[in-house]
């Protein structure tokens, strides 16, 4: 009896062992099922994300390349103008001003009115540039701002005289390049001017 029932039990831990391998058989299988379709999902995302860089990379040289074309033709563009576009330098007026102002002065009214009325009849497609500038008293920075206030007035004054703003470039050269370069109050009083620079 005793014999009959150590065989029952180890018929029923044998038979236990079996099913517990089947049963660890099909988790592994399941587990491994569950990995293999993150797997393919993953696979599928990576498919996708370089498709997209090889359409970005085709894009990119596509752009290239049309960037390549375009310098080109700008740069024959540039040789075929080349010496066509220069500006011929017309005329060259110039009017003076106080020691530290940029009030115009009635000689300075008369000199531009009249250059307003030859602009207007004799070129009219004239382009003005004017360039201020101050005697070296007062420090480069200072000088460089009522250059700037001068011309400012200059250009003003003609376009109330009927010049058109479109055609007329302001700046400063301050006491950077003076008409005179001896120390006295005369050379001062030439350095202390707008030209007007006529082009066409």
């Amino acid at each position: 009896m005793r014999m009959h029932a150590s065989g029952i039990l180890l018929a029923v831990t044998l038979a236990g062992l079996t099913v517990s391998a089947c049963a660890t058989e099909d988790y592994v299988d399941e587990h491994i099922a569950a990995v293999n379709t993150r797997i393919d999902g993953l696979s599928a995302k990576v498919d996708q994300v370089a498709g997209q860089v090889a359409a970005n990379t085709g894009k990119i040289n596509q752009n290239a390349s049309a960037a390549s074309a375009a310098q080109a033709r700008a740069d024959a563009a540039y040789t075929l103008a080349e010496g066509k576009f220069v500006a011929t330098e017309v005329g060259r007026e110039e009017v003076n001003f106080a020691t530290g102002s940029s009030n115009l002065s009635d000689e300075a009214k008369a000199s531009l009115t009249a250059l307003a009325e030859r602009l207007k009849s004799a070129n009219k497609y004239a382009y003005l540039e004017i360039a201020g500038h101050a005697d070296p008293r007062g420090g480069s920075k200072f000088n460089r701002a009522l250059g700037r206030e001068r011309a400012g007035e200059v250009a003003r004054f003609l376009h109330d005289q009927g010049v058109p703003a479109s055609r007329m470039q302001v700046g400063s050269w301050g006491e950077e390049r003076p008409k005179e370069t001896e120390k006295s109050s005369e050379a001062n009083a030439a350095n202390r001017r707008v030209v007007i620079l006529i082009t066409s």
